[in-house]
């Protein structure tokens, strides 16, 4: 009698442990321009490197995009140019910028705990956290350098291509901002006075949101991406500079307040695709 009722408390436990069959598995997929898409389960998750951030315990999103290899340019730093997708059900979303996330350049990190809730600790309240997260999409720009006229940027839309004037530009309000980050001939620290870029796109036409995603191409092609909601949400200060420590800018200068690398620090910017 006692090895019938430990065989059937034994079974007991092992249905409990497996999905019943037919049972939904859920999974968050990584897909997109990547070139090892990947779904994981919430144990699959677990088993990740993990990282604790703000008291969240998962996967850093930046390295778990990483590990599906978005399918990049040759060139220098044209992994900033990587734009996310978080999608959860009910088909609520989120985007990022590869760069901010990065500890190399934004240094702003999102986790994904193994429950498939993403938590963005270091931002002012919650609109990018997300429950149940099914997906996160991979877009790599392929935006290329235009001519332009001296001072001025293309504002390429979803609907229209505006181009914003040097004289525009000026009109519009102005922030000024110190900035400090790394680059390669060491640290470096600039006073950046311009316009905000959520108002460079208003006067082009383009409606801002906080999942507005801007790639900033400069006149040599270099490229990265930002998206609104680092300053909305984020809290770090995004602009098209037109003087930097007091001298106007033949072009201008996309500055990524907050960043710890220059990378996303764009020069000479021509281009501007939203």
């Amino acid at each position: 009698m006692r090895v019938r009722t430990a065989l059937i408390a034994a079974a007991m436990l092992v249905a409990l442990a497996s999905p019943a069959a037919g049972a939904t598995v859920h999974t968050v997929t990584v897909s997109g321009q990547v070139a090892a898409p990947a779904a994981y389960t919430g144990a699959q998750l677990a088993s990740l490197p993990q990282v604790t951030e703000g008291g969240v315990t998962g996967v850093d999103l930046e390295a778990l995009v990483e590990r599906s290899a978005p399918k990049v340019p040759a060139g220098h730093n044209t992994q900033l140019r990587v734009v996310l997708t978080v999608t959860a059900s009910h088909h609520r979303a989120v985007r990022f910028a590869l760069g901010e996330l990065a500890p190399d350049f934004g240094n702003h990190p999102a986790v994904l705990t193994d429950h498939r809730q993403l938590v963005v600790p270091g931002d002012r309240g919650r609109s990018r956290d997300l429950d149940d997260v099914t997906s996160v999409q991979v877009a790599v720009s392929d935006a290329a350098a235009v001519s332009t006229a001296p001072g001025s940027v293309r504002v390429t839309g979803p609907h229209r291509t505006v181009t914003v004037s040097a004289a525009l530009l000026a009109r519009l309000p102005r922030r000024t901002v110190t900035v400090a980050f790394q680059s390669g001939t060491g640290s470096q620290t600039h006073t950046e006075s311009g316009p905000e870029l959520s108002l460079v796109l208003l006067a082009a036409g383009v409606l801002p949101t906080a999942d507005t995603a801007v790639v900033a191409v400069g006149s040599d092609g270099y490229g990265a991406a930002v998206t609104i909601a680092e300053e909305r949400v984020g809290g770090r200060p995004l602009l098209l500079s037109t003087v930097e420590d007091g001298t106007p800018l033949a072009q201008p200068r996309l500055v990524t307040d907050g960043d710890v690398k220059g990378g996303r620090y764009v020069s000479g910017v021509v281009l501007l695709q939203a």
